[in-house]
């Protein structure tokens, strides 16, 4: 933007004055600014006053992040100027006391930036923190509890928190995530699910089956009963009356991700996001590097679930140690971390076919407890039905 155009601005929106030619007569009644008036035309400012709504921020949270870039690139740019000095300074032996002057340079830099203006003492913000937490509390849980509650013993659905799923490949990571959206929906929570597997038609199949009891592939080719039909036109007209929104983005990056999070935030509110799934550039998808993998979990966790007050679930794809691929950089971000895995035949066996297929095993939790090596959660898992349920709980046996 030309400095003629950035002073036009300032004076529509100080002046409050819409006319390209009262603009230009303000620019050109100022000594400091009646050189910009011949640097642009009538034609130029309507085509900008045209614009300027789509490119204008609505909301705090547009404006916050469109500061935060400002002030990042001035930080970078002073940090940059700083740092040459402090390089001059190290070719110059006539300069005797070099390290107060460049820790003199740096922290004058640092604290001019600092998102810290104030730091207030503990007894002035503890009211307030205790009032959060009781806001926070439910029916013995604090959040949003989950459809299993043995799970809502270690951790729940909180705003501000991000709890992600973990599983190997095709082993139930995204009927785990619409079942867990079936269920706040069924709650009426608002709902955005950020699909990178499935696109619409297909989620809309997989929804059904599980709200219908239907197997999925009988549903899919047409191969059910006047009843079942029934069934599944009561579920589409229930669904019509939640509010849900199903993305499919092959792709995810964090622009697409941060504008439809407050797209949908602005349109019905939204409680809930569920991202399926978090995964990087091994896997031969849509991450360009291992970085952005953690710039993405970054985002989501402390942008939208800790700026925005919304509730975070995810999933990720685990190795085949057990261990979610580029763990440390989803890790570092998580609140929680569930595993997901079948049962061996020896464990079906010994804790009873009545305890389920799949075990489910807290092994990050920064909320709660986590759980002690070979201890787990029964869950079943019907695949036909796109259906998990708690199984009854096993009971540990202890050799002797």
């Amino acid at each position: 933007m030309s400095y003629a155009l950035f002073g036009a601005l300032f004076l529509h929106f100080y002046l409050d004055e819409t006319n390209p030619y009262s603009i230009l007569q303000s620019l050109q009644s100022q000594e400091a600014t009646a050189k910009y008036a011949d640097e642009i035309t009538v034609a130029q400012l309507n085509d900008f006053f045209d614009t300027s709504d789509s490119l204008a921020r609505h909301t705090v949270e547009d404006y916050k992040l469109c500061v935060d870039n400002v002030i990042d690139a001035a930080f970078r740019r002073d940090a940059l100027q700083s740092l040459k000095k402090c390089e001059a300074m190290c070719f110059n032996e006539s300069i005797k006391d070099i390290e107060q002057q460049i820790y003199r340079s740096l922290d004058d830099v640092m604290m001019e930036f600092s998102a810290t203006t104030e730091v207030p003492a503990y007894k002035d913000v503890i009211d307030e923190c205790w009032a959060e937490i009781e806001g926070r509390q439910g029916s013995g849980y604090a959040g949003i509890p989950f459809k299993f509650p043995a799970l809502n013993d270690y951790a729940t659905i909180e705003r501000g928190e991000l709890f992600i799923f973990g599983a190997e490949q095709k082993q139930g990571k995204s009927m785990m995530l619409l079942n867990c959206a079936v269920d706040l929906l069924q709650h009426d929570y608002a709902v955005l699910y950020l699909d990178s597997e499935l696109n619409t038609r297909l989620f809309t199949a997989r929804i059904l089956a599980h709200l219908t009891g239907i197997e999925y592939k009988r549903l899919t080719s047409g191969n059910y009963s006047e009843e079942e039909e029934r069934r599944i036109i009561e579920a589409k007209e229930w669904l019509k009356t939640r509010k849900f929104t199903h993305l499919y983005i092959p792709t995810f990056d964090q622009h697409s991700i941060y504008t439809a999070v407050k797209k949908v935030n602005h349109t019905q509110g939204l409680d809930v996001l569920i991202v399926d799934y978090f995964k990087g550039k091994g896997e031969g998808d849509a991450f360009d590097s291992y970085q952005e993998l953690g710039r993405f979990v970054d985002m989501v966790k402390n942008q939208i679930c800790g700026e925005m007050n919304i509730a975070g679930i995810g999933a990720a794809q685990a190795t085949v140690t057990g261990k979610l691929a580029d763990s440390a950089k989803i890790a570092r971000n998580a609140s929680t971390i569930a595993m997901i895995s079948d049962k061996t035949p020896e464990e079906i066996e010994a804790d009873g076919a009545e305890c389920g297929n799949k075990k489910l095993r807290v092994t990050v939790n920064r909320n709660g407890m986590q759980m002690a090596q070979g201890e787990y959660i029964d869950l079943l898992f019907d695949g036909n039905h796109i259906l998990y349920q708690q199984a009854k709980q096993h009971i540990p046996q202890t050799p002797f």
